[in-house]
């Protein structure tokens, strides 16, 4: 994380403090000890919200408890970075009651996914700030086992010199039909849902020249085909350099139905855009994920058959 046209975090200092908070849904509280435990183990102190850990209908708590855990962990001098326990649905109720002008003069590093897309996408579009798309406390932190094991050492490889203010690069093969060639912009993006959720809003920022990484998970292939169409109506897609897609974890098409594929979502989009659409980035609701500097300037090297992302 060298550069951005927008304000960069600080870097996580060594023995730093992680606020742990929970801005949708509730957390297993055994899943956040143990994302906990593996954050202590790695050196840093881990200081959890007062409501991080509950249940309150479909939330961990309400809206007004939500955001008041999300303003003293951003208040708290002491806290370098805040990361979310884990995402679900929750922060579009409270996204226009978040001051990102506070947020962005805080410096401090928020990372998560998914739902958390839309403190991602508000950052930028109101704070000019860069935060982080990278994992969760009692998601990806929690799920440590031998079964895994492989998978988590490449998430921390990528996670921890994103936080640290490193070099993040990684090689994706990909049986593309580009030529080969160098795009540089901005990278944003992330959950698909939220992308459209939040579409028309101030809460999206105007990206022209961006890398735009999509992941999403639980959606037929025709409703993530038609969310990009809602992104390509509204101009979104036009002004973007090249779209990298991640995971899209149990996206299966319709049974009894044609067998409506990802393959040809992919194949759309390829056609509608004068653009390169890149496959097969490890990134979504999988343990082998990268970290990405949401905004950050990035470097995307089409090669045959490969690519390689660098940040």
């Amino acid at each position: 994380m060298k550069s951005s046209r927008y304000t960069l975090p600080r870097v996580l200092p060594a023995g730093g403090t992680i606020g742990v908070f929970s801005p949708a849904g509730a957390p297993k509280p055994e899943r956040v000890a143990r994302g906990v435990e593996q954050l202590h183990a790695r050196g840093y102190r881990c200081i959890i919200a007062p409501h991080a850990i509950g249940e309150h209908e479909y939330f961990s708590a309400p809206d007004d408890v939500r955001l008041a855990d999300f303003n003293a962990l951003l208040a708290d001098p002491s806290i370098d970075m805040m990361m979310m326990s884990r995402g679900g649905y929750g922060l579009s109720r409270i996204v226009h009651r978040i001051d990102w002008r506070a947020v962005a003069a805080s410096r401090k590093i928020l990372c998560g996914f998914s739902d958390f897309t839309a403190v991602n996408l508000a950052a930028l579009a109101q704070g000019g700030y860069v935060t982080i798309a990278g994992p969760g406390v009692a998601t990806d932190f929690a799920d440590y086992d031998a079964n895994v094991a492989e998978d988590h050492a490449f998430m921390e490889a990528h996670f921890w010199p994103a936080v640290l203010g490193g070099d993040v690069s990684v090689e994706v093969i990909d049986p593309h039909p580009y030529a080969a060639q160098v795009i540089q912009g901005p990278i944003w993006g992330s959950n698909l849902s939220l992308l459209c959720d939040l579409g028309g809003s101030p809460f999206i920022p105007d990206v022209a020249g961006g890398i735009l990484f999509i992941e999403e998970i639980g959606e037929r292939p025709y409703t993530i085909e038609r969310m990009f169409y809602q992104l390509y109506h509204s101009g979104i897609l036009a002004r973007q350099a090249a779209i990298v897609l991640g995971d899209f974890t149990d996206c299966e098409p319709a049974p009894d139905r044609y067998p409506y594929s990802l393959e040809h979502v992919v194949n759309t989009l390829r056609q509608l855009l004068p653009i390169p659409v890149l496959t097969h980035l490890p990134f979504g609701h999988v343990p082998k994920k990268i970290c990405v500097p949401y905004g950050a300037d990035a470097t995307l090297a089409i090669a045959d058959g490969r690519y390689t992302l660098s940040y």
